[in-house]
């Protein structure tokens, strides 16, 4: 045995008394992620995960056991997003042991997960976004626009360069984004990175906006009088220049009542670009690639907003032969 074990064809059985802390203290050291991403995890490991699993020896861990971890922290009443995550981190702790020959087989495996209610997407109408884009300092306009005609995301605007600009074909590349950890050369996922068109009275607002810049320069920065150029933190924009925007903005609604702009977050200037092409026809795929969604699933939540979405359900009831009725 001592021959199989050296020779790698037999898993050490004794590899399995060492300690859940100590085990995820070789994981986490050995783990390449974003900073800002070791930071969240961390944050979860240590409310979720280590009070739970603190003391037990790797090999005694079950699959039961996991699904008990999981009752216990929903009868907490810990949200389903925090559990789905802490989760998710064990779970990929537990694989890297079998990886490592620490265990036969992960305990995390079939187990039962709050279900994460699902919110549909937030969007404004045209003139709620247009109402939103008059009251917005004339600084922030153009990045507006540009929200709302492409669906980049935060970063992708605030970490657009100049020389990322085709004026000659009318196009935009995402390549770098802005990261809590500044300037990252590839973007949030594989198919985020991305060749997006500009319409042409978006190209026309961008080129009065970087006419003046240098190359290389990042499109928009801060403005702040002896902070003028610096990478915008999304947090401080939005307390500083959207909500107070928002918060001011009225729109007619269909009825010509005047009506507050709902409380929406910059984010759903992105929900909006894809809702409006959705209305308007555009297949869910090239959306798809429009926002650079790694996932299909995620573009699906546009789904309703088809312009012949309830086509077949609306034909079904028109061709029955006695609809049902009720008296006037």
């Amino acid at each position: 045995m001592e021959t199989q074990f050296a020779r790698g064809t037999l898993r050490d059985p004794r590899a399995g008394e060492i300690s859940f802390s100590d085990w995820h203290d070789r994981w986490w050291n050995a783990r390449i992620v974003e900073p800002h991403t070791l930071r969240g995890d961390a944050s979860f490991i240590r409310n979720h995960v280590l009070p739970y699993w603190d003391g037990w020896e790797m090999r005694a861990i079950t699959r039961m056991d996991v699904q008990s971890w999981i009752r216990a922290l929903v009868e907490k009443g810990t949200g389903a997003a925090a559990i789905k995550r802490a989760y998710n981190l064990t779970s990929s702790m537990m694989r890297a042991a079998v990886d490592d020959d620490v265990l036969a087989v992960s305990p995390c495996r079939n187990i039962d997960l709050p279900a994460i209610a699902v919110k549909p997407p937030q969007w404004f109408t045209l003139g709620q976004a247009q109402s939103i884009l008059d009251g917005l300092p004339s600084a922030w306009r153009t990045m507006c626009l540009l929200g709302f005609c492409t669906g980049l995301r935060w970063g992708e605007l605030s970490g657009l360069h100049r020389h990322r600009i085709d004026q000659r074909r009318s196009r935009l590349f995402v390549v770098e984004v802005d990261t809590k950890s500044g300037i990252k050369e590839y973007p949030k996922s594989s198919k985020s990175r991305r060749e997006v068109p500009l319409p042409p009275h978006v190209l026309e607002a961008l080129e009065r906006h970087i006419h003046r810049l240098d190359r290389d320069a990042v499109a928009f920065t801060t403005l702040t009088k002896g902070r003028a150029g610096r990478l915008l933190a999304d947090s401080n924009w939005r307390r500083q220049t959207w909500w107070p925007t928002a918060e001011a903005a009225y729109y007619f609604d269909t009825d010509g009542e005047q009506q507050l702009v709902p409380h929406y977050p910059p984010h759903s200037m992105r929900h909006t670009c894809a809702s409006w092409q959705v209305e308007r026809g555009v297949s869910r795929y090239e959306v798809q690639h429009l926002l650079g969604h790694e996932s299909f699933q995620t573009t699906q939540r546009y789904a309703h907003l088809q312009p012949d979405a309830h086509k077949a359900v609306l034909g079904a009831w028109e061709r029955l032969d006695a609809p049902l009725t009720i008296a006037a």
